[in-house]
């Protein structure tokens, strides 16, 4: 008999009386069978799960424990880690070379390395239940893991294909790409689906394609007992035969009720119901049949979750024409957030061989605490990029097949997500939980990304990065001003030949420079050093002050990437920071921090060129003598610390007055003067020698020029009628000798 489209009387009664039951005792009658097990939001729990264990495996036999060392921004130390099969030690490695693990259901261990995850990279260590590696394996664009039930087999998804490995025999076979997957209890089949397609495997032999119509597929299961298939949507579960791929049977929620997961046991298949509405989120297990008739459904834990009222919504106050105004991810959502990483900022490893540029903004929070959506929009993406500690979400504000943007809110725990796929939230809508992270605190990495489709998968060449998120949240209420440190015990400012680490004294800088402030920043209450935000800088000549270079932007921390890409995390890096040996990137868990801003490496835009590397400032371009070097640092909240230094530049470049031994010859009369300059030779200078004219203004610019002028014809006037107000230097060259006069325009 299909079961009809509403809940039935029965269920809905039932559902009534738990919505009264306090959240304690829901959750101190947890479902019939102890073995399945479901959190709040409708996902399966490990009940094996203890504070005696980091992980377990899901039959409760394998469980490990270790403690985490140093992190990252997506990487940490696994170290000190155990493995015990029930109450007995099998092995011990003191440093996991990666950040996450599964434990399979026959002791197998995969080791989840991120360390080059800005190359869309995940590398799997695998090792066997005595401790022996058995294989390791890299992929690109990777978001889908899990093993088997037996525990002998690992499934891997990426853009390209699902891959199968056994852990056995190290063999492997390929399968077409795919957003959901499921093995069969025995592992013979594997079901995989994206949107409203759905295939099944025998090994690497299809045996049956069935169009679902379930565009946002959530999960699968497959009973090899029965050849049966099920699949849920987010309201609707279709049960099909393989062989024939009719529809033998489904199930269609109500409102405010949805499918999360779905998995077979003992010839049994239970669904984790998620409903959420007024503050109340409830998992409740529902049991099948092999048929797909219902046999009980209980709920299997609750929570209660804080709303917002339209009328106690923090609305943003319109701050910027570029960028829509948000709240704060958590509450209280008008108030600075401890900012731990930001955006563009330098990381590394503390040497002066590697470093890139991390790609969002990180903001350091409790364990467990909630987050929230700062904005309307449709669910895009639900995944993890390997492991408990890599799950995400993305919301966007349109749904549209092309391209979008969205925000993307990084590290919840899964059992605390409380949308998937196709789901509409709205702004302060409870998003999920904070991983834990470090010992004691965990982090959200948050940014506005970019990609294509209805779903957002983890796609080759789509995830783009849009802009740096400290421009769009409010309120941004710090006061703390950057400060511009002293580059070296002697220089306010580093400055070296043009791409190398050749130094030079501030007091002899000649040829094509780059020039270096050493800036830091503190947002709020966050112990965290971070870099200036904007930077500017320009040149005076001494001794009087003139501004020869006019004022120019060094960096600016807010460039666009069209693809998250190590090309462009790694490559830029040295764009916007000195990194050398003397000079090596900031370590990650250092609170004091140093970075090296280059300012010359820029054109004067806000675009980021890797041609760009090449420029400088160009000394040769300005007489020697006497300067002033002026650098302005800007954070996103307004505030600025400006300081300068004193400079001489050495090139051989005599045209300045101060450079002038010998009285000039010449004459120059009316100074000042309003329309034509007159120029006579002082007595005795008569000679038959050729000489060259030059005017330039205070930023030594030519303004009039003439060469191959006879002496005797110096006294013709020269017209500077519509020449600007100001100081003027006349540059005369005759038989190699050189001299310079003033002269002011009125």
């Amino acid at each position: 008999m299909r079961i009809t489209a509403r809940i039935t009387n029965y269920f809905f009664t039932m559902i009534m009386y738990f919505l009264a039951v306090s959240s304690i005792q829901a959750q101190n009658n947890p479902a019939k069978n102890a073995e399945i097990e479901l959190s709040f939001n409708g996902t399966f729990l490990n009940t094996h799960q203890g504070p005696d264990c980091k992980k377990v495996s899901e039959n409760g036999i394998y469980k490990a424990m270790y403690d985490i060392g140093l992190v990252t921004d997506e990487s940490r130390q696994l170290i000190n880690f155990e493995l015990y099969k029930n109450e007995t030690k099998l092995y011990s490695i003191p440093e996991l070379p990666g950040a996450d693990i599964y434990i399979s259901n026959a002791g197998y261990l995969a080791v989840v390395n991120m360390d080059l995850h800005f190359n869309q990279q995940v590398s799997l260590h695998f090792y066997d239940p005595s401790g022996n590696p058995v294989f390791k394996k890299t992929f690109n664009y990777a978001s889908l893991f899990n093993f088997s039930p037996s525990g002998k087999k690992f499934g891997v998804g990426t853009d390209k294909n699902f891959t199968v490995f056994s852990m056995v025999d190290n063999k492997s076979y390929n399968l077409p790409p795919c957003s959901k997957f499921c093995f069969s209890e025995d592992e013979s089949l594997v079901a995989i689906a994206k949107e409203s397609g759905l295939q099944i495997y025998k090994y690497d032999k299809r045996i049956s394609t069935i169009h679902t119509g379930l565009f946002y597929p959530r999960s699968l299961a497959i009973s090899q007992d029965n050849n049966t298939v099920w699949i849920a949507g987010k309201s609707k579960l279709k049960v099909y035969d393989i062989i024939s791929q009719n529809l033998l049977n489904e199930d269609i929620l109500q409102e405010d009720f949805s499918f999360r997961e779905l998995k077979t046991t003992n010839g049994q298949v239970y669904a984790g119901v998620h409903y959420k509405k007024d503050g109340i989120s409830k998992g409740i297990l529902r049991t099948y049949d092999v048929t797909g008739n219902i046999q009980s459904e209980k709920v299997s834990a609750e929570k209660s979750y804080k709303t917002f009222e339209a009328a106690n919504k923090y609305k943003p106050k319109h701050k910027s024409k570029a960028y829509d105004p948000i709240p704060w991810p958590f509450e209280p959502f008008n108030q600075v957030h401890k900012v731990w990483n930001h955006y563009e900022q330098h990381m590394g490893d503390g040497t002066g061989s590697w470093s890139y540029l991390h790609q969002g903004l990180d903001l350091e929070v409790p364990i467990n605490e909630p987050v929230y959506a700062v904005e309307d929009g449709w669910v895009k993406l639900v995944l993890t990029l390997g492991g408990d500690s890599y799950w995400r979400v993305a919301v966007c504000p349109e749904q549209v097949p092309g391209y979008s943007d969205g925000w993307l809110y990084a590290h919840l725990v899964q059992s605390s997500i409380m949308v998937d796929v196709g789901d509409y939230v709205e702004v302060h809508d409870y998003i999920g939980d904070i991983i834990y992270w470090s010992a004691d605190w965990g982090h959200i990495h948050f940014v506005n990304i970019h990609d294509q489709g209805n779903i957002w998968y983890y796609d080759d060449d789509e995830w783009g990065i849009n802009f740096n998120p400290l421009l769009a949240l409010d309120p941004i209420t710090d006061a703390v001003a950057p400060v511009i440190e002293n580059f070296a015990m002697n220089s306010k400012f580093g400055f070296c030949v043009n791409q190398t680490s050749n130094y030079l004294s501030p007091e002899n800088l000649s040829g094509d420079v780059d020039i270096i402030a050493k800036i830091s920043d503190f947002h709020g209450s966050s112990n965290w050093e971070q870099p200036a935000f904007k930077t500017y800088y320009w040149f005076t000549k001494l001794p009087a002050n003139d501004t020869v270079f006019p004022k120019t932007l060094g960096q600016i921390l807010n460039h666009t990437y069209p693809q998250y890409n190590g090309g462009f995390y790694e490559s830029y890096a040295p764009l916007m920071y000195k990194k050398d040996n003397m000079h090596p990137s900031p370590p990650w868990m250092n609170t004091d921090r140093d970075y090296y801003q280059v300012l010359t490496n820029n054109n004067g835009d806000s675009i980021a060129e890797l041609s760009e590397m090449s420029l400088a400032f160009e000394t040769t371009n300005y007489t020697d003598g006497d300067y002033k070097l002026f650098v302005e640092a800007w954070d996103e909240f307004g505030n600025m610390a400006i300081d300068s230094q004193v400079v001489t530049f050495n090139n051989g470049i005599y045209t300045s007055l101060e450079k002038i031994e010998n009285e000039s010859p010449f004459t120059i009369f009316p100074n000042p003067v309003a329309e034509y300059i007159n120029i006579a030779l002082k007595p005795d200078y008569k000679t038959s020698s050729t000489l060259s004219i030059k005017i330039t203004n205070s930023q030594m610019e030519t303004v009039f020029q003439k060469t191959e002028l006879n002496s005797d014809q110096v006294n013709s006037g020269i017209n500077i009628y519509n020449l600007s107000t100001g100081l003027y230097f006349i540059t005369f060259e005759m038989n190699g000798n050189v001299w310079v006069e003033k002269v002011v325009k009125r």
